[in-house]
């Protein structure tokens, strides 16, 4: 046995069919896709991080000479290739987010062109 509408059920069968077609976008802007994009922006390291040289080497820009041991100037250089990898990582990471804005950039671009020819497509 087949089952059968009754009045009701067709009536409701058409709300639900209006409600779809109304809370549906249309075709045409339906392949507009709006831009998308997580642009972070990267911390650069803080002036705190960069080494200061010790008090040893205060007058090697003078004199050329120092009276640092060789621990020192070891400890010295570690810091500054730490700080420097730190100062990579960071220019690196701003080279990233800059490119996922172009990204970005080109996306909204498009979109503004697709929805453009939208909205003027209608006019038509």
């Amino acid at each position: 046995m087949v089952p059968t509408r009754k009045h009701g059920g067709v009536i409701a069968g058409r709300l639900i069919g209006l409600i779809l077609f109304t809370a549906l976008p249309s075709s045409a802007s339906a392949f507009c896709s709006s831009p998308s994009g997580d642009v972070t922006l990267p911390d650069a390291p803080g002036s705190y991080h960069r080494p200061s040289a010790p008090f040893c080497l205060s007058g090697y820009k003078f004199s050329r000479t120092h009276t640092c041991s060789d621990w020192e100037i070891s400890r010295y250089q570690s810091e500054i290739e730490e700080y420097v990898s730190k100062l990579r990582t960071f220019a690196n990471e701003a080279v990233e987010a800059a490119n996922e804005a172009i990204r970005f950039a080109e996306d909204a671009k498009a979109h503004a062109k697709c929805e453009a020819e939208d909205v003027i497509g209608e006019l038509k």
